[in-house]
């Protein structure tokens, strides 16, 4: 049917913190759809846990469910007021940080399982900075995985694409980095996209 298991959420948790969430459920059909519902919804019950807890509770879920798919998963908790990220992943392409008026960095977080195949798999937590002016890119693979294509080298050109259009309102970056997909992968598969700015103020 064309449907697809790409998913992302950004959840309000209170006054000061949130959480997001970008995944990708193996297959493009019903089944795939379904399953992507199911890890949405096991990911909101634990949100604001911490990540590593959110993923192992998901992941639990999923080799119990035994759905015979398997799910990729990045969880973010972000702190407004102490100006931090924790970022946990489940087999997710790495998120891309561009920092105020400088370089933007590949996180190379410390791997974690995809969701469904172990169920007592752990998944290691990161802290990292996001002081005002900051931007956090989480994506699906969709946005740079092409034939015979290393992830990351397109990666890396992916970041380079994202440092000059930084400043751009968050609507027009993304449309930048999704024409750039456009041109360099087949766009057989699905996109998600999910674009983080740390305001001057306590908030995002």
């Amino acid at each position: 049917m064309g449907v697809g298991g790409d998913f992302y959420d950004l959840i309000r948790l209170d006054a000061t913190t949130a959480a997001a969430a970008i995944g990708d459920v193996q297959g493009h059909d019903v089944k795939a759809a379904a399953l992507m519902g199911q890890v949405r919804t096991a990911v909101h019950a634990t949100a604001g846990a911490p990540p590593a807890e959110v993923l192992a509770r998901t992941n639990r879920l999923l080799t119990d469910l035994d759905p015979g798919l398997f799910t990729s998963c990045l969880y973010v908790h972000l702190d407004l007021a102490g100006q931090r990220a924790l970022l946990a992943t489940a087999g997710h392409p790495p998120p891309l940080l561009h920092h105020p008026g400088g370089h933007t960095e590949v996180l190379r977080l410390p791997p974690g399982l995809l969701l469904g195949i172990d169920r007592e798999a752990r998944y290691p937590t990161t802290e990292i900075p996001l002081p005002p002016g900051s931007v956090l890119a989480l994506y699906t693979d969709g946005l740079v995985e092409a034939p015979d294509t290393d992830l990351d080298e397109a990666t890396a050109a992916l970041a380079e694409q994202f440092t000059p259009a930084a400043g751009r309102p968050m609507g027009a970056l993304a449309d930048t980095l999704v024409r750039y997909a456009e041109r360099t992968t087949p766009g057989s598969d699905d996109i998600a996209l999910l674009l983080i700015k740390a305001l001057e103020r306590e908030g995002f």
